[in-house]
């Protein structure tokens, strides 16, 4: 019998994932990985090309100039 997982625990095991990724070079210079940020039964997501500095440090999506428009 397969166990049927909430989203949240979905979306908690896909951010850790995230977190410990290593396949391209952001990782060497990251402080924190930046997943995201809501709730997991969003109708819509924005999705960064990638962080910035004020993300990076906040470890949240949108915070830095991005976030501003």
């Amino acid at each position: 019998m397969d166990i049927i997982k909430d989203k949240a625990e979905l979306w908690r095991e896909l951010s850790e994932a995230c977190a410990a990724c290593e396949k391209c070079e952001l990782h060497k210079s990251r402080t924190k990985s930046v997943f995201g940020k809501g709730s997991p039964d969003a109708k819509i997501m924005f999705i960064g090309e990638a962080p910035g500095e004020s993300e990076d440090r906040e470890g949240l999506p949108f915070v830095g100039r991005a976030g501003k428009l």
